[in-house]
């Protein structure tokens, strides 16, 4: 299957607006690192940043930055609902600068596309990212 040409996504209250060229069927991702475990973060990554535009609410994100030897990693929110949306930074083995698409502030994805999507599972907590945690099943 090919991009769709955009997906829409939102925060809860819909100030911040973004839309994401992307694959849904390229795959998805979770992480069993503390940050994602908390979050219950599931993610479409890698995304080039000219395959993201922020369309609204620019002035309502929110950041927690993370920076380590080997990435750099911004996961934004709306600073009025406390939505996650997406993420940008830059991480080499994704091929320098990216974007990550939170599925959940999708808004026009189908249950059936998500559910069909494949789902890499990264092994964070032990900076393992490339090969999946020995359990899963709580992502």
């Amino acid at each position: 299957m090919t991009k769709k040409h955009w997906y829409y996504g939102s925060c809860h209250c819909g100030a911040v607006r973004f839309r994401a060229h992307l694959d849904i069927h390229s795959g998805t991702s979770k992480c069993n690192c503390t940050f994602c475990w908390k979050q219950r973060n599931w993610n479409v990554c890698g995304l080039k940043p000219e395959d993201f535009e922020l369309l609204a609410g620019a002035d309502l994100l929110s950041t927690y930055a993370r920076k380590t030897e080997t990435f750099e990693l911004s996961h934004r929110f709306c600073a009025k609902c406390g939505t996650h949306t997406h993420g940008d930074g830059y991480l080499e083995e994704l091929g320098g600068a990216m974007v990550s698409v939170r599925v959940a502030a999708l808004d026009d994805l189908s249950i059936e596309d998500l559910v069909s999507a494949p789902v890499t599972y990264c092994d964070g907590r032990r900076d393992n990212w490339w090969n999946p945690p020995e359990e899963i099943r709580h992502l």
